[in-house]
Order: C-alpha cells, then structure tokens, then sequence
C-alpha cells in the first residue's frame, strides 16, 4: 500500500486498516545547528523528490492532510499532494495546524530555551518519565489534546498526519509504555498507523510492523 526505504513501515502498512490515521514524520531537512531549534530549516532537495514519490506511490485512499505549521512539514504535505495527484488524479486539501507542532507546549519561550539548552533525545526521555518540563505538558494531557485532534473525523478512508519526530516518538512511547527513546526514534518520512477501537475504547498503533493498543478515552474538541 505504500513504497518506502524502510521495510518494515511497508509491513505496518500491510497490517493496517484503510480508514486508520496515518502518523508521518516529515521528510529530510537541513541540519539543524547546536543551540537552535530548527523552526525554519526547510527540506532538501532529496527530501522534496522522496515526499513526492512517497505520494506518487502511496495506494491508500486519503481523504485529506493535516500538517504541523512547521515549513518543512507544509513542504511534505504539498510534494506528498502533488505525488499524489500525479496517479491519482485527486487534489487533496492540506490543513496546517499548530497541534501537530506544539500540543505540549504551554509556554513557547519556556520551551524553546529548554531544547537550545538539552539535546531532543533529553527531553524527550525525561517527558516519557513524566518529568515535568519548563514551558511544557506532562505527556496524558498532551496527548489528550493531540488524540483529540487525531481522531475528530470518522472517515471511510485514512487521514495524513505529517509532524516531527517528537511528537511521532511521543504517541509510540505513551501507547507501549516505554520511556526507552533509542529504539523508537523514527526516522524522517517514516510513519505510524493509528485507529481506534471504540468497543473496547483502544488506541491501536502499527509501528514497524508491531501492534500496541493502550486503553484511552478520547475527547473530541480540547
């Protein structure tokens, strides 16, 4: 159902069902430098051509693509379209929203002076500990917000997600339990597969090939 590098995201796929959300991190960027936090490195040259090819062979019927605000994430969302509307022949909407890029934030400042002075991989071991962080949320109400978001259409066919490799660590962490970073780190334009299970009130989540549920209530409009 999709063509990608990583073999086991095309296995995710495989396993997933059509109307799931698809999770996906953005595509290759610029570096980013020590002590900066990235907010305007914008895609490479190889990572426009790899989202437009990702879209161009991406067979799941997409209803529709969500972004986070972020440039780099914008950019991938509209090479994913134009690739996508090249086999297609359907010119999908792209909705840039500020969730995708800041649900656990609570104070900009507070948190952009945190991830110039720690590294990502830090942070985001410490926020799956539920350490508490300066200028952000602890990890159930950010996600409370983000599954809120994630999951406030019931569609017959999948929705693109595309946001940072935070937030994509994020969701996989709190879904298996793990506050383990190395082994869930996703790479760019990898994704995940999430859909809910409203009998049992479970998230599932398809992440390289494995399946993890936690049960969680979701609550549409925070």
């Amino acid at each position: 159902m999709i063509y990608s590098i990583y073999e086991d995201f095309i296995q995710s796929a495989k396993i997933s069902p059509k109307n799931a959300k698809m999770i996906l991190r953005h595509s290759l960027r610029g570096d980013i430098r020590k002590g900066e936090v990235g907010t305007n490195v914008l895609l490479t040259r190889e990572g426009k051509v790899l989202a437009e090819h990702f879209g161009k062979h991406c067979k799941f019927s997409i209803e529709r693509i969500f972004t986070s605000h972020i440039q780099r994430c914008v950019q991938t969302a509209t090479y994913f379209a134009q690739g996508y509307a090249n086999t297609h022949n359907i010119h999908l909407d792209i909705i840039p929203t500020n969730v995708l890029a800041e649900c656990y934030i609570t104070n900009i400042t507070e948190a952009e002076k945190l991830f110039k002075q720690q590294s990502a991989h830090a942070i985001m071991s410490a926020f799956l500990r539920g350490e508490k962080l300066p200028g952000m949320r602890d990890l159930h109400s950010s996600m409370e917000i983000l599954f809120g978001y994630v999951f406030q259409n019931d569609s017959e066919n999948m929705e693109l997600f595309i946001t940072h490799d935070t937030f994509l660590l994020a969701i996989i962490g709190f879904i298996s339990g793990s506050d383990t970073c190395d082994m869930l780190w996703p790479y760019m334009l990898e994704g995940a597969f999430l859909y809910y299970d409203s009998n049992k009130k479970n998230i599932m989540c398809i992440f390289r090939g494995v399946e993890r549920s936690k049960h969680f209530v979701i609550q549409k409009g925070l």
